[in-house]
């Protein structure tokens, strides 16, 4: 299943909490420590893998996005994020594990294109930033467990004119948008392939709204158009547009209208490493089980969040609060 959010305080950052993983991390361009031994740690790498990389290197490399609010960005010269919290607590389970109360956690920028090749080549140990479980990973990279449950939502700017209506109309006041019929009339923007592209049609036929619809490339471009009027909406997953509305120079112009249609699921990416999935796995299901995931999902989404202290104000969906109770039968 970081936010996918494309290129996001009052609240507490557990990055900086003293005695966490994540507060031993080095600053995000620092790059990852080199081992004083390459030969000893290729050797220790081959006979126990990532784990033993890891315990004969005494330090772990995590990956994270630099624009990919809220789940994974940088923030006063630190890895942040909803992602990178969670991937402090696979850190944890790692550090507990090799008995390394010491592990060093190093971080290193990925993007969206090289974060499969880094795991592979175990460059990375874990990709800290919500990545969609249908995206091509190579044979030697594998996803974590599901740690966001997405919904389709559109985003809209927060005052619309509404379709004109009667030849002695010549123009509509402004309104909120509520719901998919206040987009009548209107261009709606997708992702070419989007899955959302049956939904649109669909809703435009039954409730005669006469949508048109409009393609893009990518979450930026479509974003875009609708800052710029060009589009009325864009449809898309919502761990992708809460992070552009974020990352908007007014992120109170725009808001996300509600569709209740499923979207991806969203996971680390880690090195194919059996035990290491195992642990990662463990640290997930602990925190959804223990109430930590809430308290982290309210972190970075209800409050206000470095380095700019916006505030996102976006409540778990429904398909999430239910992911909260049941994992496994809300990702199906």
């Amino acid at each position: 299943m970081s936010v996918r959010a494309q290129d996001a305080g009052a609240a507490p950052d557990a990055a900086k909490e003293p005695g966490s993983v994540a507060a031993q991390a080095q600053a995000p361009e620092t790059p990852p420590a080199k081992a004083e031994n390459p030969g000893s740690l290729a050797v220790a790498t081959a006979e126990g893998g990532v784990l033993g990389k890891i315990k004969a290197a005494g330090a772990i490399t995590l990956g994270y996005r630099e624009a990919a609010a809220p789940f994974s960005y940088a923030a006063d010269q630190n890895a942040a994020g909803f992602a990178v919290d969670l991937c402090g607590l696979v850190a944890d389970k790692v550090k507990e594990k090799l008995a390394l109360p010491e592990l060093k956690v190093v971080w290193r920028a990925t993007t969206d294109a090289d974060r499969a090749a880094l795991a592979s080549k175990r460059d990375i140990d874990i990709d800290c930033a919500a990545t969609p479980d249908k995206a091509t990973l190579d044979d030697a990279a594998e996803f974590s467990a599901p740690v966001y449950a997405s919904e389709l939502r559109f985003v809209v700017p927060s005052k619309l004119r509404p379709e004109a209506e009667g030849f002695r109309r010549r123009r509509a006041d402004f309104k909120t948008p509520a719901a998919i019929d206040d987009l009548k009339g209107k261009t709606v923007v997708l992702l070419q392939g989007s899955p959302g592209l049956p939904y649109v049609l669909g809703q435009s036929v039954e409730r005669y709204l006469g949508i048109s619809v409009a393609y893009a490339k990518t979450p930026a471009e479509a974003f875009k158009l609708v800052e710029t009027g060009a589009a009325a909406a864009y449809l898309d997953d919502d761990a992708v547009l809460i992070g552009l509305k974020a990352g908007a120079k007014s992120p109170d112009a725009f808001l996300l209208l509600g569709t209740g249609k499923p979207g991806a699921d969203y996971a680390l990416v880690l090195p194919k490493d059996e035990p290491l999935k195992d642990l990662a796995d463990a640290a997930i299901r602990d925190a959804v089980k223990s109430g930590e995931y809430e308290k982290l999902y309210a972190k970075w989404f209800e409050n206000p969040i470095p380095p700019k202290n916006v505030t996102l104000a976006y409540p778990m969906t429904e398909r999430l609060r239910q992911f909260v109770k049941d994992p496994a039968a809300a990702t199906e």
